[in-house]
C-alpha cells in the first residue's frame, strides 16, 4: 500500500464562517475539490491534459463524513489516495486533518470517471493511467490518524 499524499494545506479565515462562527459546509467540498485535481495531478490528469485529449472528469459519486466543526483559524491539511481502480472509474478518498492537533475534521469518498466531450459518456481509462492510479492505491481506515 502507498503513502497518503498531501493534496490540499489551508487556514479557516472569517469570510469562510457561519453566523455560528463554523467553517460552510460548502467549503468542506471546496477542499475537497481542489484536493481531488492535486490527486488526479499525481496520475498524469490534470485540466490541460484532460481538455487535450477532449475530455471531461465527471465525480459520479461522492459522500462526506463530518466528524467535527472547524472553528475560525485553525489550519486543515488533506491527504488523499485511491482505494480501488476500475476499467472506467477511479475510486479515491480524502481525509482533512486539524494541522495542529492532527485530529480528523472530515472524510470524503469519490467515485470519478473520465467521459468524452463528444459522446458525454465514459471511456475505458488508459493502462498507464490505471497502473499509476493503482501505484497509489493506500489502505482506508478511519481509526487512521485519530
Amino acid at each position: 500500500m502507498a503513502d497518503w499524499i498531501k493534496t490540499f494545506k489551508g487556514a479557516v479565515p472569517t469570510s469562510e464562517y457561519d453566523p455560528r462562527a463554523h467553517m460552510n459546509s460548502q467549503l468542506y467540498v471546496s477542499r475537497f475539490d481542489q484536493a481531488t485535481w492535486f490527486l488526479l495531478a499525481t496520475v498524469g490528469l490534470t485540466p490541460a491534459t484532460v481538455e487535450r485529449q477532449k475530455r471531461r472528469i465527471a465525480v459520479v459519486r461522492q459522500g462526506f463524513q463530518y466528524l467535527v466543526e472547524l472553528r475560525g483559524g485553525e489550519l486543515v491539511v488533506v491527504q488523499s489516495g485511491f482505494v480501488a481502480v476500475g476499467r472506467k472509474y477511479l475510486r479515491f478518498q480524502h481525509r482533512m486533518f486539524d494541522a495542529e492537533s492532527g485530529r480528523m475534521i472530515a472524510t470524503s469518498d469519490c467515485t470519478a470517471v473520465e467521459a468524452s466531450l463528444k459522446t458525454g459518456k465514459s471511456v475505458l481509462l488508459s493502462k498507464a493511467l490505471r497502473q499509476a492510479a493503482e501505484s497509489h492505491l493506500v489502505s482506508w481506515n478511519l481509526a487512521e490518524g485519530e
